[in-house]
């Protein structure tokens, strides 16, 4: 093949008209010997109007050839010529003309003289000429080379639709090719559709020239950044808008094991879409993929490739972009595309995608928190970096509220200097003044606290006063000394438990304080969390409910102190799966509250903790989420040092993690709770690094990881016991997943004996109606199916489903599962029609809600073909299960859960189970 410059390939020229020069392989122009400052596109309209001097350019022309056909505005051709005019200067501007409603014309004299040639093929492509093996499509022009392959624009012959084509012949160019087809496919497959990377439609492996063929994405980030329709025009904020779409496909690349190693304004495309802009990112040709293993999970042919060949050369890339180890020879990771998209966002951010992040940078970037996320996400030891590109992300899309911690954290802090002083000047003149001020906040510490936290007025101190000696005395009298006034010794002789002095004083209190129904209300507050804390949520709720009904009525239902309470008590309500009450006291509480529910305040806080946790009692988890990560925010703003606090939201968010599927979220999250300070066991106690440690362990779980699971829970076992007893909530739990850790390793006898003393616990400490033994027998119910007792299994499976349609709802997530556990024993039985019918009533994004385990919408999807297989329909069910089987694997489904159906779609056609 002749390789060579065809003959007909037009030069380049430097053109000379007047006291001008533009030298066109250069893109320069000078007037008057001084280089102009032009941006590109007037520019090329002035290149294409010397091509052409003393002919009329039409506008369409132009339009097609400087703007690809798509202008931006209406204007914009008007407006380059503008600037064209302006650049010329005076003596000069007057050549170009404007020719009405046809186009635009240079007038001569010019004097050419050959500087270059352009972009040559090495394929020996033409313009004008079909694209190989894609007849309906002609190349248009050559683009700009990418890994060392020709990229072309190719138009369809009769819709105009445009592609871009990258081909290549063998060798390291071909290979980036393969390499970017099949990581796309990772991508897609891992990731369903998405509108943000370029979109990869066909390619020719096969026969020379091979080529891959994508979707027209718009110009590149770098040539839209000179355009002043483009970035130019855009504020601060909708700058970061634009660069959030970027760092969101690369976060989600990175969800599913992509680097991209090669992150660029060329590489990042630029389209209008409605009044604002779409990027997508694309070449992903130098890629890697973090776990090549992914592919053979994902039932994705490498394309020929290698190994090595799916792991690019480490050092590849464009050098201003590629990370400091790289260049030190380290291999790549999740932080080095950090780091490339780190200078991105500061190029955007002052609006020049030339310029380095050269010492002094920080002067460009008048926002204080965005230098710090820049200098994060650029830190040249990886050590300090930014560890993911969602937590870069996360901290742009918070940088509001971040800017309002740290004024209200300023501001704190000139409080305390301002009081520092004062208490200086106190102590210098009258020393007694401390020590009295010191025994005051002893006395009244945590009863004036919640009661400024309200807002009341001052003379609430006098108030105070009588409350806390009413408190002491129902504490010695009530609750020590349970009504009897310390006069008897038999009421200790008995040995009474915890459970029995709580009662015997919740039955004196509203007798003693019928006349003081604020105290009342405090003291069934304090009694409510004492029962709460043991475990008995019906007599906590009953306590919780009369505190804030005496609240309600002393203080009227928009009063603080009784919003606190109303979403305490929807809290226990959703303990009880009393949902509906739950959910209906939330919604009072929060219409009472008003702006107060949005804003950074103790109600707005109390507000969405409580709404999280009973969303997630609900199974509702996305709510949860949405609800803990704004719990979350305003805790870092309010209360930044209670570590009790910030424990439980974060482990709270990763179970969320763990039912929507982000399990190594949730992982990070556990870790980091047991990653010691400041979350130590003197700080947040036993019990929540016993809850840390069961998250840890469901999220190796649902990693397929049971052998790391096994000790962890284990662990967490061991906490929930010491401090709960064998009846705590905790320990309950975590015994009922370590029990189910067992069945997935394959110790099936083991998992059923544990289930049985998991339920059992459960019925003496909730009762047979509670949603927590409702789920733990449906359970049982599966572990028996599993060690074969179809009947005890189906019986308590139907009990359980019609337990949850009364506690939880006929939509409940939770009898989504009961139906999917019933249609399985009833398959097994034989009673296929019935199993179908069931599995048609079930949502897969609900059930998938009940269960960190992946992939439950693959997992009724081979339920389904394995009915369909028994009813005989094997020729519809085969291609079903097939599909099924490939979307567990990639969905990673444990391997003891796909081995029933892989066995049956082993056997020959026709053959029964």
């Amino acid at each position: 093949m002749d390789t060579g410059t065809p003959s007909d390939e037009p030069p380049l020229y430097c053109y000379g008209f007047g006291n001008a020069q533009f030298d066109e392989a250069r893109a320069e122009l000078r007037v008057g010997g001084l280089a102009v400052d032009l941006e590109q596109r007037p520019l090329q309209v002035l290149a294409l109007l010397l091509r052409h001097a003393d002919e009329v350019v039409t506008r369409e022309e132009l339009f097609d050839t400087v703007w690809a056909g798509r202008p931006t505005v209406d204007n914009v051709l008007a407006n380059a010529v503008a600037k064209l005019r302006k650049a010329l200067g005076p003596g000069e501007a007057g050549r170009v003309v404007n020719v009405p409603r046809v186009g635009y014309r240079l007038v001569g004299p010019i004097q050419r003289t050959v500087a270059g040639r352009r972009l040559r093929s090495q394929l020996a492509l033409r313009a004008g000429e079909p694209v190989p093996g894609g007849s309906h499509f002609r190349l248009r022009e050559q683009l700009a080379p990418a890994h060392g392959s020709e990229v072309w624009l190719a138009r369809h012959d009769k819709t105009g639709e445009a592609r871009v084509y990258k081909f290549a012949t063998a060798g390291d160019r071909l290979a980036a090719l393969k390499r970017e087809a099949t990581l796309y496919r990772v991508l897609h497959e891992g990731l369903g559709d998405r509108d943000d990377f370029v979109r990869v439609i066909d390619w020719n492996f096969e026969d020379a020239p091979f080529f891959l063929e994508c979707a027209w994405a718009g110009v590149s980030l770098a040539h839209w950044a000179e355009d002043p329709a483009g970035l130019p025009a855009l504020e601060g904020a909708a700058r970061l808008a634009i660069f959030l779409q970027i760092a969101d496909a690369v976060a989600a690349a990175h969800r599913v094991g992509v680097l991209h190693k090669d992150l660029k304004p060329s590489n990042v495309l630029v389209m209008p879409e409605g009044a604002g802009w779409r990027l997508r990112v694309g070449d992903f040709g130098s890629g890697r993929l973090m776990e090549p293993e992914r592919l053979d999970q994902l039932g994705i042919t490498a394309l020929g490739l290698t190994v090595t060949q799916v792991l690019a050369d480490d050092a590849s890339g464009t050098p201003l972009y590629l990370a400091p180890e790289l260049l030190g020879g380290q291999a790549p990771t999740v932080q080095s595309d950090v780091y490339a998209l780190g200078l991105i966002l500061y190029q955007i951010w002052v609006g020049d995608l030339r310029r380095p992040l050269a010492p002094g940078w920080e002067s460009a970037v008048d926002d204080e928190l965005l230098r710090e996320d820049i200098a994060a996400a650029t830190a040249g030891d990886p050590a300090q970096r930014l560890a993911s590109v969602a937590e870069l992300a996360d901290r742009l899309r918070r940088r509001d509220m971040r800017r309002l911690e740290r004024e209200r954290l300023r501001e704190t802090e000139a409080r305390a200097m301002r009081a520092e002083r004062r208490l200086e000047r106190s102590r210098a003149r009258r020393p007694w003044i401390v020590a009295a001020v010191l025994l005051l906040m002893l006395g009244l510490g945590v009863s004036l606290w919640q009661y400024r936290r309200a807002g009341l007025a001052r003379d609430e101190a006098q108030r105070q006063a009588a409350i806390a000696n009413a408190t002491n005395r129902f504490l010695n009298e009530d609750l020590l000394g349970a009504g009897i006034g310390g006069d008897s010794p038999a009421w200790y002789e008995k040995n009474p438990s915890l459970r029995e002095i709580l009662d015997a004083a919740a039955q004196r209190l509203d007798a003693r304080y019928r006349k003081a129904p604020l105290l009342a209300a405090s003291l069934h507050q304090t009694l409510g969390r004492a029962y709460r804390a043991t475990g008995d949520f019906a007599s906590a709720s009953t306590q919780l409910g009369k505190a804030a009904e005496l609240m309600q009525g002393a203080l009227g239902p928009d009063d603080d102190r009784v919003l606190l309470a109303r979403y305490e008590l929807a809290v226990m309500q959703a303990h009880l799966s009393h949902f509906d009450q739950a959910t209906s006291e939330l919604d009072r509480a929060d219409r009472d509250a008003g702006v107060r529910r949005q804003s950074v305040s103790e109600i707005g806080l109390r507000s969405h903790l409580a709404r999280g946790d009973v969303e997630y009692q609900r199974m509702q988890v996305k709510a949860a989420y949405d609800n803990y990560l704004a719990a979350q925010t305003i805790q870092r703003i309010l209360h930044p040092d209670d570590v009790p606090m910030a424990a439980h939201i974060l482990l709270s968010l990763a179970g969320c993690d763990l039912r929507l599927g982000r399990a190594a979220d949730a992982e990070r999250i556990a870790r980091q709770v047991l990653g010691g300070a400041p979350f130590t066991r003197e700080r947040i106690g036993r019990a929540v690094l016993g809850m840390a440690r069961s998250r840890l362990g469901d999220a190796l779980r649902a990693q397929g990881r049971y052998a790391e699971a096994l000790p962890v829970v284990s662990a967490a076992l061991a906490d929930f016991a010491a401090v709960q007893g064998p009846d705590g909530q905790g320990t309950i739990s975590t015994l009922s997943t370590l029990g189910y850790l067992y069945s997935l390793s394959g110790d099936d006898r083991r998992a059923l004996s544990i289930e049985r003393d998991v339920y059992q616990r459960t019925l003496h400490r909730w009762g047979p109606d509670s949603q927590y033994t409702l789920v733990e027998r449906l359970n049982l119910g599966t572990q028996e199916q599993d060690a074969g007792d179809l009947t005890a299994a189906l019986a308590d499976i139907r009990a359980a489903g019609r337990g949850l349609a009364r506690t939880s709802g006929e939509h409940s997530p939770v009898l989504q599962a009961a139906r999917v556990a019933e249609a399985g024993v009833l398959s097994a039985l034989g009673q296929q029609a019935q199993a179908l019918a069931l599995i048609d009533q079930v949502d897969p994004a609900a059930y998938q809600s009940t269960t960190s385990d992946p992939g439950r919408a693959a997992v009724l999807s081979a339920l389904r073909a394995q009915i369909l297989w028994r009813m005989g329909r094997i020729g519809e069910a085969r291609p079903r299960l097939r599909q099924a089987l490939a979307d567990m694997q990639r969905d990673g489904v444990a391997e003891a859960e796909q081995a029933p159906f892989r066995a049956l779609l082993a056997k020959g056609p026709g053959t029964a189970p």
